[in-house]
């Protein structure tokens, strides 16, 4: 049989053994460091659209990011962007419609017989616009060739375009990354264009290109305030691009250019723009 001291030994122990175990879930956070690595959610900033959950924008978007699509283009050609596009239209007006009409039906005529009319129309369509081209390049070829040897260096100089403002793309966010630098340039033929080089963004479905009058933006409705221009669908998340900017904007008033992504409304990346003296 159990002595006294036995039984009470016993009931120590059983007592002693949960009082350790709370003593130790209280006090081992002290004494033991726990590292956690837990990804930053693409959507946390995201808007819901009404027929999709945010497991399902970030799923989406999540899948965008590993996905890189590289475009380079050229700078523009600066002698053929220093026709005013005025000269052309004015061009252009001076042409009898019967020209256009007769070139849009021979055009026509030189096509497959097995073109739809819908084909047809559109081709018609296109005549002026093709013409307008033809016309800016013969303007083109005609000025460097009529300039004389000697003056072509300084002409190329004189007709270069100038760069008005410039800015360097940055990330919002761990994981919504950017870099690169904008710059806006105008042409001596009175347009503007926005030009992307060394750019890199991670992806994301439906990024756009936006000029903002706000400086460095950070949110939606600083992206979409009054006066923002929305130049086009970003061509890609790579690389150098153009992008040109309407005539009837105030090009002064833009501080920032936007990646933004239009159906969750998440900014991915922005240039800040300083203007150059």
């Amino acid at each position: 049989m159990f002595s006294r001291k036995n039984v009470i030994a016993v009931v120590a122990v059983l007592v002693l053994i949960p009082l350790a175990a709370v003593a130790w879930w209280l006090g081992s956070p002290l004494l033991m460091n726990t590292t956690v690595e837990e990804e930053f959610p693409f959507a946390f900033a995201a808007t819901v659209p009404p027929d999709m959950t945010m497991a399902g924008v970030e799923q989406v978007m999540a899948g965008m990011a590993k996905v890189d699509q590289e475009v380079n283009e050229p700078m523009p050609d600066v002698i053929g962007d220093a026709v005013p596009e005025a000269m052309i239209d004015a061009m252009m007006d001076a042409v009898p419609q019967t020209v256009v009409d007769a070139m849009a039906q021979a055009s026509i005529e030189a096509m497959p017989g097995d073109m739809t009319e819908a084909m047809k129309k559109e081709m018609a369509l296109a005549i002026p616009e093709a013409m307008k081209g033809a016309l800016s390049n013969a303007m083109k070829d005609a000025m460097v060739q009529t300039m004389p040897d000697a003056m072509k260096g300084a002409e190329m100089t004189q007709l270069s375009p100038v760069k008005l403002k410039a800015g360097d793309f940055s990330g919002v966010d761990r994981f919504h990354k950017g870099s690169g630098k904008a710059t806006i340039y105008s042409s001596p033929g009175g347009s503007h264009l926005l030009r992307l080089e060394d750019f890199k963004v991670t992806n994301g479905p439906d990024l756009r290109v936006i000029l903002t009058p706000v400086q460095d933006p950070g949110g939606p409705d600083d992206v979409t305030a009054p006066g923002h221009v929305e130049l086009a669908k970003l061509k890609g998340n790579m690389g150098n691009q153009n992008y040109e900017i309407p005539n009837d904007v105030d090009v002064a008033s833009f501080q920032s250019v936007v990646i933004y992504c239009s159906p969750f409304r998440v900014i991915f990346s922005v240039a800040p723009l300083q203007d150059i003296s």
